[in-house]
C-alpha cells in the first residue's frame, strides 16, 4: 500500500513532466518531416543546425536543474521572500544569456557550420536555418527557467501547458511557414522562435500569479548567499553542460564526416532517442523535487521506499522501449522523415541503439537523484567521467573504422561510465 502512494506521487509530479518533455522532440520530427519533404540537403542542413542550437542552449541547463530543487527546499522550509528573490534573479539572467547566446551565434555561424563539413548548399540552408531558430533563444531560456521554478512549487501541469502551447505553435508555423509560404528552412527555424516567444509569456504570467498566492515570510534576504547558491551550482551543471554538449555535438560532427546520408540518418535517430528519454527525464526531473523534500524531513532516501520505486519504474520502461525500437525502428525512422536508409539494415546498429536507452536510463536518473539530494558536484563529475571516457572511445573506434555504429558504440559506452559513477555517488 506505501509502495501504491508512492508510485502515485511520482507519477502526479511525472506525468506532465512526460508531456513537456515530449513536445520538443516531437516538433523536432515535423521539422524532420517537413525539412526531409523539402529535400535530404534541408535535412541534412538542419541536423548541423539543430545540433549547433542545441549546444548554445543546453549549456545552460542548470537554469533549470539547478533550479527546481532549491525551489522545493525554500518553499518546504517556507522561506517566500528568499524565493521571490531567488526567482526574479534567475529571470534576469536567462534574459541576459538569452541576448549575448544569440550574438555569438548571429556572429559565428559561418564558422560553427563550418566544423560539420557541409555542401556549399547545406551550409547556406544551415545558416538560414540556425540564425532564424537561434533568434529565440532568450525566450527558450526564460521558458526553461519558469517553468523549473513552477515545477519546484509542485504545479508541474503549467511545464505541460506551456510545451503544449510551443509544440502547437511551431508545427502549424512550420507548416505554414515552411510549406505553404514557401520559406523553407527559414520557416521552419521561424517557427521555434514564434513558438517559444509564446510560451515564454505564458509561464511567466503564471509564475507571476503563483507568487503573489505564496505566503508573506519575515526572513531576512541572504541576497549575496542566494547567488552564490546559484552561481556555484550553475557553475559546476554549466561545466558538466559543456562536456556533455561538446560530446553530443562531436558525435554529430564525425556523422556528417562520414557523409550527408549519415548526418541525416543520425539526426533521425537522436529525435527518436529524445523522444524516447522523455520518460526517464519526466522521472529524474520529478526526483529533483520529490528527493529534496523527502531530505529537507531528516529522512535516509537511500534506505527508502522511494528510491526503490524509482530504479523499478526506470528498469521497467527503458527494457520495454528498448524492445519497442529494436523491432520497429525502422518502420519508425522513415515514417518520420520521408527517407529510407539502408544503414539500418545493419541490426548491430539498431542493437547498440537499443543499447544506449536501457543504460542511459539509469545515467538519467542518478542525475536527477543526486541534483534532488544536493550533490550538484557530483553531478557534474559523473557526466565529465562519462564525456570523456566518450571521447576517447570515439576516436579509438573511429581510427579502426569510421562508421556510424562506431559513434554509437562511443555513445553507450559514454553512458554505462555515467550510470556507474552515478550509482556510485549516490551510495557514498
Amino acid at each position: 500500500m506505501k509502495n501504491k502512494i508512492i508510485y502515485k506521487d511520482i507519477w502526479v509530479n511525472a506525468y506532465p513532466i512526460v508531456i513537456w518533455l515530449s513536445m520538443e522532440p516531437i516538433a523536432g520530427l515535423v521539422d524532420v518531416s517537413i525539412t526531409g519533404t523539402i529535400g535530404i540537403n534541408s535535412l541534412s542542413a538542419v541536423g548541423i543546425g539543430t545540433t549547433i542550437y542545441f549546444v548554445t542552449t543546453w549549456l545552460f541547463i542548470f537554469l533549470a536543474y539547478g533550479t527546481t530543487p532549491y525551489v522545493a527546499d525554500l518553499n518546504i522550509n517556507k522561506k517566500f521572500s528568499s524565493l521571490n528573490y531567488f526567482i526574479l534573479f534567475g529571470r534576469r539572467v536567462s534574459i541576459y544569456l538569452g541576448i549575448a547566446v544569440f550574438i555569438i551565434v548571429w556572429l559565428f555561424d559561418s564558422a560553427l557550420i563550418d566544423l560539420f563539413k557541409p555542401t556549399i548548399e547545406v551550409k547556406e540552408f544551415s545558416s538560414t536555418y540556425l540564425i532564424a531558430r537561434s533568434l529565440g533563444i532568450g525566450f527558450f531560456l526564460l521558458n526553461m527557467h519558469s517553468t523549473a521554478v513552477l515545477r519546484g512549487l509542485r504545479f508541474p501541469k503549467y511545464t505541460t501547458l506551456s510545451s503544449l502551447i510551443s509544440t502547437v505553435l511551431n508545427i502549424f508555423f512550420s507548416f505554414l511557414l515552411g510549406i505553404v509560404f514557401n520559406f523553407g528552412v527559414l520557416g521552419v527555424g521561424l517557427a521555434s522562435t514564434i513558438s517559444f516567444l509564446v510560451a515564454s509569456i505564458y509561464s511567466t504570467y503564471i509564475l507571476n500569479i503563483k507568487i503573489r498566492m505564496l505566503e508573506k515570510s519575515v526572513e531576512s534576504i541572504d541576497k549575496e548567499s542566494i547567488r552564490r547558491k546559484f552561481f556555484n551550482v550553475g557553475s559546476r551543471i554549466f561545466v558538466r553542460s559543456v562536456f556533455l554538449t561538446f560530446f553530443m555535438a562531436t558525435l554529430s560532427n564525425q556523422a556528417s564526416r562520414l557523409s550527408m546520408n549519415d548526418i541525416a540518418l543520425h539526426h533521425v535517430l537522436q529525435q527518436m532517442w529524445n523522444i524516447s528519454y522523455t520518460f526517464v527525464d519526466a522521472l529524474a526531473i520529478s526526483a529533483q523535487t520529490l528527493v529534496a523534500e523527502y531530505v529537507a524531513k531528516n529522512k535516509n532516501f537511500i534506505k527508502s521506499n522511494l528510491r526503490k520505486c524509482f530504479i523499478n519504474l526506470t528498469f521497467s520502461i527503458s527494457i520495454i522501449l528498448s524492445i519497442i525500437f529494436y523491432f520497429g525502428i525502422e518502420f519508425l525512422s522513415e515514417f518520420v522523415s520521408n527517407q529510407s536508409f539502408i544503414q539500418l539494415n545493419d541490426k548491430k546498429l539498431v542493437f547498440v541503439f537499443c543499447l544506449t536507452i536501457f543504460f542511459g536510463y539509469f545515467a538519467f536518473l542518478w542525475d536527477g537523484i543526486l541534483l534532488g539530494l544536493d550533490k550538484s558536484k557530483e553531478f557534474s563529475y559523473i557526466t565529465i567521467f562519462g564525456s570523456i571516457s566518450g571521447f576517447a572511445a570515439l576516436f579509438t573506434l573511429l581510427n579502426y573504422e569510421e562508421s556510424l555504429l562506431n559513434i554509437w558504440v562511443a555513445l553507450i559506452l559514454s553512458l554505462i561510465v555515467r550510470a556507474s559513477f552515478g550509482y556510485y555517488y549516490e551510495n557514498k
